[in-house]
């Protein structure tokens, strides 16, 4: 079956292009044919951030950096080489018009938060408002509104709401997803894994080993999106608690007189970090994923700015709750040193990740 998948813009982020890489590779593996709808990322500034960078340039070249290409050059770089195939970049409504000519049988929207509106500027296609026919399949795959209160205007409601009822099946990423389709858009959905752990372990390392990426140092990662004082203070209570070292995978600097300091580093990288690592602590809603899946210890830092919603679910569904903390007070030396059950999380992902590729495979399956 000949698949579109239209998911979030692809390479600023590590857990968006792998979520994208892994729904691809399971589509493949469910013997189908899937092809990116491939929505060209451009860093778009607002007019705030021009005038901000333009009068801070004046006295650093840091904020000219910002916006280089270069600073992507790896990520993208993963994009190109592994997720294929794709169209021809979408940048606008005549580019997504022209999509039904390519004739899919199906087309599958997620995950990552695709249904975020107030986030994600493709938010009507994202309920396939393009696809005029009601020939091919429409489903979601796990696609996160992000939070776990309705963020739709009345009119967007309506709309979409009236879109979804054309989906032949529906799921969504959060737990909470559920019940904001079903009391808001009146529909019924199914709670699935986010697609990066419908691949195990080994797949990924399979990149790793093909990529050559050296050892990392250290055995704490800290991979921190949003660095504080408080975060970093409770990074030094572990280190100090476990007596190791740590080390990063993000780029060196968000701004920086170097645009080397501001290169992000491969994915394969990335993803050594996790496998490399003997303990992590994140705020990154697939840095929990990561470590779960190749099982290592972990404190997960809740990000309300980013969206709670995303780890209470994700942490739910292990069995994992207490390793989240919202504050350094949450943060105890019992709770570091805490054991998990690395069976129990397997056996609970295994069950999981079969539901999931079934609703894959039945929904596809769908005779219309």
């Amino acid at each position: 079956m000949k698949i579109a998948v239209l998911t979030y813009n692809l390479g600023l982020n590590y857990g968006g292009i792998l979520q994208s890489y892994a729904l691809m590779e399971t589509l493949k593996k469910l013997d189908h044919e899937p092809e990116l709808l491939y929505i060209k990322t451009k860093y778009q500034p607002s007019w705030k951030g021009v005038v901000k960078k333009s009068l801070l340039s004046v006295f650093s070249r840091k904020y000219k950096n910002l916006y280089d290409g270069r600073v992507y050059k790896n990520t993208f770089h993963f994009v190109d080489k592994y997720i294929h195939p794709k169209t021809h970049p979408l940048e606008n409504a005549d580019d997504f018009s022209n999509i039904e000519k390519n004739n899919y049988d199906a087309y599958v929207v997620g995950s990552d938060q695709v249904w975020r509106a107030r986030m994600f500027r493709h938010i009507d296609r994202a309920f396939f408002g393009f696809v005029k026919s009601d020939k091919p399949i429409l489903l979601s795959y796990a696609p996160s509104f992000g939070v776990e209160s309705w963020d739709y205007t009345e009119e967007e409601t309506v709309k979409y709401q009236k879109q979804i009822q054309r989906f032949s099946g529906v799921s969504v990423r959060e737990d909470s997803g559920v019940e904001l389709c079903k009391t808001h858009l009146n529909k019924d959905a199914v709670h699935v894994l986010d697609p990066t752990m419908l691949l195990s372990a080994d797949d990924y390392r399979q990149l790793i080993i093909a990529a050559n990426e050296p050892n990392h140092s250290g055995g704490l990662l800290t991979y921190i999106l949003d660095e504080t004082i408080e975060k970093l203070s409770s990074v030094d209570m572990i280190l100090d608690e476990l007596k190791i070292s740590s080390f990063k995978i993000n780029a060196k600097a968000h701004l920086a007189e170097n645009i080397d300091d501001m290169v992000y580093p491969t994915v394969t990288s990335w993803l050594k970090g996790f496998d490399d690592a003997q303990y992590v602590i994140t705020d990154s809603f697939h840095g929990c994923v990561f470590a779960i899946l190749f099982n290592k210890p972990f404190i997960a830092y809740g990000n309300k700015n980013r969206g709670m919603a995303r780890f209470k679910s994700l942490l739910k569904m292990f069995g994992l709750e207490d390793r989240l903390v919202v504050q350094k007070s949450d943060l105890t030396k019992v709770k570091i040193n805490e054991k998990i059950d690395w069976k129990s999380v397997n056996d609970k992902l295994k069950v999981h990740r079969s539901r999931s590729q079934n609703f894959l495979i039945e929904t596809l399956a769908i005779q219309k």
